[in-house]
């Protein structure tokens, strides 16, 4: 009812009032005057109550904004919510809060996202034949910032400050303007190995197995393409070497490598949720110095396994197979690695080669996301709350091992080790989690001391933004 309709109405009723009066009443009839009073107090009193129906109003509007918001997940400041609320947004920038603080232009061209991660180890040995060192210290410490840099352009600088160093990690710049390739340039890693290119926010243990840590390689130097789908992977770069060397004087290693994957049971069924992930990749390094190939025990500690330098190296081709899958909380992941090394010089060539085998159960019943040839990471449903009785997620693991670096033809023996590692995993939340891990180390008598057989106790806390 409009303000206009309300004072006509109570007119009306006055009007009609006054010539209802008798006449014997008539010495206290109203007069016209007296009405129209009556009638201006009433529209002043109608104009205060339109004010706070329209103040209300704005309220409400107000709060139907800020729900609306909450339901497409945004997290804009208040401020900016009163802006919209008064019928406009005069900022060019929005800022959102989850899971890190992130600047970006209205247009979504240009954005600014800080991150980082922290794992604080703890390691303990129950030594055999060598004294290996206890320690605690920060496994990773990184910070880092992530964005976009213009239409169809994306930046990543990320620097490990770990054990007090500073190491770069991830600097790249990607170019994403040609469908569903993109083209990344700057330190990287290369495209070899499932578990070696999984986050290792996101891995099942807390070191990754031995055959991946002599067989593949962290971040180098180099462009590579990288191209997927809903169920299918595939990446071809070209490589350096890391991009913390200094000048030696002499050539560069470079490599190529490829890598391609699908998941079997997504092109059969593009519903379902379980995976069965098949891998192959190729990594073929033209190295202008000696090679090496090196693992230590459940990945700390002193190399326990080593060929040390091997000269006279013209080409070393390495193959990965990778088997993973998933089913509903129960996940597997296994790969193998052969390393064949064209020397010259009348040295024979030689080979190596290892796997590994592992597998997870989250008993609280969340699975391990997949997504284009990569596990992701876990989520609790019920993140720890110690007060309403939430206490994250737990998952179980097992792990079995296996890297041989002897090649007694070739006259190189590096030792061969055997372990089986099982593991505790707590989610307290999507980005903290415990690590607990326990592992069995079996070398033969070729490793660095012979037949050194420690157990391992591995702790983690992980945090990351």
């Amino acid at each position: 009812m409009s303000k206009r309709t309300i004072i006509c109405a109570c007119a009306s009723l006055l009007i009609l009032s006054s010539t209802a009066i008798p006449a014997s009443a008539a010495k206290d009839q109203i007069s016209i005057e007296e009405i129209q009073k009556q009638l201006q107090a009433l529209s002043s009193q109608v104009q205060n109550l339109s004010k706070v129906v329209e103040q209300q109003n704005k309220i409400i509007e107000q709060q139907k904004i800020e729900l609306e918001a909450q339901k497409r997940g945004s997290k804009k400041d208040f401020e900016e919510v009163k802006k919209i609320a008064k019928g406009g947004n005069d900022s060019n920038v929005k800022i959102t809060m989850k899971p890190m603080p992130k600047i970006e232009a209205i247009d979504g061209k240009y954005s600014f996202q800080p991150f980082g991660r922290v794992h604080l180890d703890s390691t303990q040995f129950n030594d055999d034949k060598k004294d290996h060192a206890n320690n605690s210290n920060f496994r990773r410490a990184r910070l880092g910032f992530k964005g976009n840099l213009g239409k169809d352009f994306k930046y990543k600088s990320e620097i490990d400050f770990a054990e007090e160093n500073v190491n770069f990690k991830e600097m790249s710049l990607t170019y994403t303007g040609i469908g569903t390739t993109d083209i990344k340039i700057g330190n990287q890693k290369p495209s070899l190995g499932m578990e070696q290119t999984i986050s290792s926010n996101y891995i099942m243990f807390i070191e990754r197995a031995a055959a991946t840590n002599a067989f593949t390689r962290s971040e180098i130097i180099g462009i590579d393409t990288i191209s997927s789908g809903d169920n299918w992977s595939l990446r071809a770069g070209i490589f350096n070497e890391d991009a913390g060397n200094d000048d030696t004087g002499e050539d560069e290693d470079v490599s190529f490598d490829i890598r391609g994957s699908i998941n079997a049971l997504g092109l059969y069924d593009l519903e379902t949720d379980n995976v069965l992930h098949l891998g192959l990749g190729i990594s073929h390094r033209l190295p202008t110095g000696s090679v090496q190939f090196k693992a230590k025990p459940a990945g700390d500690g002193d190399n326990i396994v080593d060929t040390r330098s091997i000269s006279s190296v013209d080409g070393v081709t390495i193959y990965g197979l990778e088997t993973a899958a998933i089913f509903g909380s129960v996940s597997f992941q296994s790969e193998y690695f052969k390393a064949d090394l064209n020397r010259s010089n009348e040295n024979k060539d030689a080979s190596f080669d290892g796997y590994y085998a592992q597998g997870s159960w989250i008993i609280t019943g969340e699975q391990r996301p997949y997504k284009k040839g990569y596990f992701g990471r876990v989520k609790p449903k019920n993140p720890f709350d110690i007060k309403s009785g939430n206490y994250g997620a737990w998952e179980i693991l097992a792990r079995y091992e296996n890297l041989d670096l002897n090649d007694e033809d070739a006259n190189i023996t590096g030792g061969e080790l055997n372990n089986i590692s099982f593991g505790v995993n707590w989610y307290l939340s999507d980005h903290v989690r415990l690590m607990a891990n326990i592992t069995d180390v079996n070398t033969d008598n070729k490793a660095v001391v012979a037949d050194d057989d420690p157990v391992v106790y591995n702790f983690r806390t992980q945090w990351d933004f």
